[in-house]
């Protein structure tokens, strides 16, 4: 077989090979390594055939051929090279945006932190009387879109005051069943044993939340309202959510809730507005 056939065989491989998707894409992933591969080998053959009488093609021997050759395979070497060097700049940028991704993100994120934080604290300082002991927790959600982002809260138990960027949807749990129907109120939850079988039925008969997520809810409260937040002074949908609980079975009482709402209303209404208008900076 003359040394033309050669390559048009190599052709009929690669296009083979490109015919499928998944090779194409590595083939396109890897093309300058690719290149490289075909040139070195193509020079190796021509080093050992560069002095051969035997035809290459037509009446061409290898010999007469070579130098072609050569400054064939030395421009897909120059290709190989120049397709690298593009690879090699579009991968330094990619690392450099997202480096810069990765620090934004961060920066990002400690400002939540820190305005849950700020928001935290303005709800000890409205709601103060409400802490009695260690089990008792006020949170505020703002909505958004079709769920709960969590403002800030307190609880004097630490392990019940973390930040989470859980976002309950709308329609899940008693922040869910509250935001649709105004409010919702719970009292008497059994205490979470084992596997808490108990006291996911009684969540589970009052309200649309799986198992998985009262697993890992950290504060497994036994009372429990759910209040919607709005100023009213429009037709729009309540701008948020106050949730008062406890790990006691009748501590949230629902008069209490409501006249602490009542008292601080307009204060609360004006922290959730500043707070909104904060963390709409961090989106």
């Amino acid at each position: 077989m003359s040394g033309i056939n050669y390559f048009f065989l190599l052709i009929l491989i690669i296009l083979i090979l490109t015919s499928f998707k998944q090779t194409r894409n590595f083939l396109k992933q890897f093309s300058a390594e690719f290149l490289t591969g075909v040139s070195t080998i193509g020079l190796t053959i021509i080093g050992i055939m560069s002095n051969s009488e035997k035809i290459f093609v037509n009446n061409y021997t290898w010999k007469e051929a070579w130098i072609y050759l050569l400054l064939l395979f030395a421009i897909m070497i120059f290709a190989s090279i120049f397709i690298g060097a593009k690879k090699s700049l579009e991968n330094r940028s990619f690392q450099s945006l997202n480096s810069e991704n990765i620090k934004l993100q961060k920066e990002i994120k400690s400002y939540k932190v820190e305005y849950y934080k700020l928001c935290s604290n303005n709800i000890y300082r409205l709601f103060n009387s409400f802490y009695s002991s260690g089990g008792e927790r006020i949170s505020i959600y703002k909505h958004q879109g079709d769920h709960f982002i969590l403002l800030g809260r307190y609880a004097k138990n630490p392990a019940f005051n973390k930040y989470t960027d859980y976002q309950y949807s709308e329609n899940e749990g008693l922040i869910g069943h509250g935001w649709n129907n105004g409010e919702a109120f719970i009292t008497g939850a059994p205490k979470w044993t084992k596997s808490g079988k108990e006291y996911k039925q009684f969540m589970r008969e009052r309200c649309t939340i799986s198992d998985k997520r009262l697993r890992t809810i950290t504060m497994k409260s036994r009372s429990l309202f759910v209040s919607t937040l709005n100023d009213e002074s429009t037709a729009e949908n309540p701008d948020g959510i106050i949730v008062f609980e406890s790990t006691q079975p009748t501590k949230v009482t629902k008069n209490e809730c409501l006249d602490l709402i009542s008292t601080k209303k307009d204060d609360i209404l004006t922290l959730l507005k500043n707070m909104k208008d904060l963390m709409r900076k961090t989106e």
